[in-house]
């Protein structure tokens, strides 16, 4: 556990020192960026589908391109990128993981007020621990974080081809196709009403939904069979609802000003209705993970919204308490199968 620790308390020691000199802040994230990557490139047998993707890796290395029928062509060809170089497994991670926390770093630092309460968040709200589990669809959240400014400019073509881009990669990424619409609906009762009634309708007629869903759909219907399928406690809503809550003066602005965008608002409430699914289907909570990710720029742009009501160091401290204890949730409960950590070092005493 040291080493999350250790990145954790770095994030927060970086805020201090951000706060007397905000100049420093591409130097904070590149020294973050280069922990965290070496981090997760150097892990041993952690995240649940380790193992599996060293056997695609193996799959991919024999078969050559003729594995694009395997998995999404993105995938493939990173994978065969590094086997075509003569590298092995280990190699793909550093080339994997690189990509992904540049992807995400950068992001922080063009978009993100506070790049080191955004870091901390993605550490305690599990972005990173899922970095190192679900690599395809981590990487296809990491590329959606970019369609962020076309959100906000109502860019539609670009926005088209960051999704497919990211569908590239896990093909549920384009779930986020009629999230244009929605995440670029004013904020009001009426339209948080609708969605509330139109989520709990789908909940209440889950299961016939789905039946008919993977008729089309049959390569996922397998997940019906497996232990993914079950409902989950309701105690994991306690970080959607917890996040929402959070986001209320984000709203508030984004009402009183129209000019303002209701993206990253809207972000943080269609996630928590989609993870409410958790309840029925815990795999339910993987097509969340696209408006989830949001939530890293989302919560930060609310604390700056507190000024004039509460005092943003009490918010903040809040914040950062509870990002602790979710943490902490989360590595008692082995979330992604990545804690404790394991590095490369462990090899010599594995059996």
């Amino acid at each position: 556990m040291l080493p999350y620790f250790g990145l954790i308390g770095a994030s927060l020691a970086g805020g201090v020192s951000l706060r007397r000199r905000p100049g420093y802040r591409w130097a904070f994230l590149l020294v973050m960026g280069l922990a965290c990557w070496i981090l997760s490139s150097l892990r041993y047998v952690i995240g649940f589908d380790y193992r599996s993707y060293e056997a695609i890796f193996q799959k991919i290395t024999e078969g050559g391109l003729s594995s694009l029928r395997l998995m999404e062509p993105g995938f493939v060809l990173l994978n065969w990128i590094v086997a075509f170089w003569g590298g092995g497994y280990r190699e793909f991670l550093f080339l994997f993981h690189l990509l992904f926390t540049v992807l995400v770093f950068v992001w922080i630092g063009r978009y993100s007020p506070s790049p080191s309460l955004s870091v901390y968040l993605f550490l305690t709200l599990q972005y990173f621990a899922m970095s190192m589990n679900l690599l395809r669809q981590s990487l296809a959240a990491a590329l959606i974080l970019w369609a962020y400014p076309f959100l906000l400019r109502r860019r539609f073509l670009p926005f088209c081809g960051i999704v497919f881009l990211a569908a590239c990669f896990h093909k549920s990424a384009m779930i986020l196709f009629p999230f244009y619409v929605l995440l670029n609906l004013r904020i009001s009762k009426r339209h948080y009403a609708i969605a509330a009634l139109t989520a709990g309708g789908i909940y209440l007629f889950c299961d016939p939904i789905f039946q008919l869903l993977f008729r089309f759909v049959s390569s996922y219907s397998s997940y019906t069979e497996g232990r993914y399928w079950q409902g989950n406690s309701a105690v994991y809503l306690l970080e959607p609802f917890g996040c929402f809550l959070f986001t209320l003066p984000l709203i508030r602005r984004t009402v009183q000003d129209p000019s303002a965008s209701p993206v990253l608002a809207n972000s943080v409430f269609y996630t928590m209705l989609i993870q409410i699914f958790i309840t029925q289907h815990f795999i339910l909570e993987r097509l969340s993970i696209y408006t989830a990710f949001f939530t890293i720029l989302a919560l930060p742009e609310a604390v700056l919204q507190t000024g004039e009501r509460r005092d943003p160091r009490i918010w903040t401290g809040l914040l950062l308490s509870c990002g602790a204890v979710y943490f902490l949730f989360a590595a008692s409960r082995g979330f992604h199968g990545v804690y404790p950590y394991h590095g490369v070092w462990s090899m010599a005493i594995s059996p």
